[in-house]
């Protein structure tokens, strides 16, 4: 029995780190693509701030809004069948803001060639029960 238990892989932290990051994978699939088979840049956009979300959500143990999204630079597509890969980041904290820088790659499951595809920062303000923007913790 005790060989088993230390066969196992440790239980998760109960909370990630404040400032950590999180990543999402996804296939690209054909209601998700264009005529011209890549990913809509509207469901890329929408995935990103899902993305960011959750970072925001973990840090601020409260319910976040998308503030503000800054210059969305897309770099290079994202087929269809590819997966798309975007990674999201704590990069500051306000008062009662987040900034977080968010980045898109594309893979090719085949042959395994990434691109950098996509990039943006957004910003998310936590809102408090009363629906008026309330504190968040400070970076540690």
């Amino acid at each position: 029995m005790s060989r088993v238990r230390e066969a196992l892989p440790p239980e998760p932290p109960d909370r990630p780190p404040p400032h950590g990051s999180v990543t999402v994978t996804r296939i690209v699939m054909p209601g998700q693509a264009n005529a011209r088979g890549t990913l809509f840049g509207g469901v890329a956009l929408s995935l990103m701030d899902e993305t960011a979300a959750i970072v925001a959500l973990r840090h601020a143990r409260t319910s976040v809004v998308t503030a503000h999204i800054h210059a969305v630079d897309f770099r290079a597509p994202i087929l269809q069948g590819e997966a798309v890969e975007v990674t999201a980041t704590l990069v500051s904290v306000g008062r009662t803001s987040m900034r977080i820088r968010v980045d898109t790659w594309g893979e090719d499951l085949q042959s395994g060639e990434r691109r950098f595809c996509t990039t943006a920062e957004f910003v998310f303000v936590a809102m408090g029960a009363d629906g008026a923007p309330t504190p968040v913790p400070p970076l540690r």
